[in-house]
């Protein structure tokens, strides 16, 4: 899930679908809509549930890739 900051207008947070900060809407990603969601300028991965852990290995791996 892709939801506005709360800190900030323009950005974005991106959390794994079961996180209780993206109840209440924003918009449902697969694996790598949510990783090219996080390479915008103003995206950052929550860091209470699973899609940091998850998302930013993924993001790591690719760029080295690149």
């Amino acid at each position: 899930m892709v939801r506005p900051a709360p800190e900030r207008r323009g950005r974005t947070v991106v959390h794994d679908a079961t996180c209780r900060h993206a109840a209440g809407g924003g918009t449902e990603l697969g694996t790598l809509e949510a990783v090219n969601a996080l390479m915008r300028d103003g995206a950052r991965a929550c860091t209470d549930c699973d899609a940091s852990a998850v998302l930013i290995p993924a993001l790591e791996l690719g760029q080295e890739h690149g």
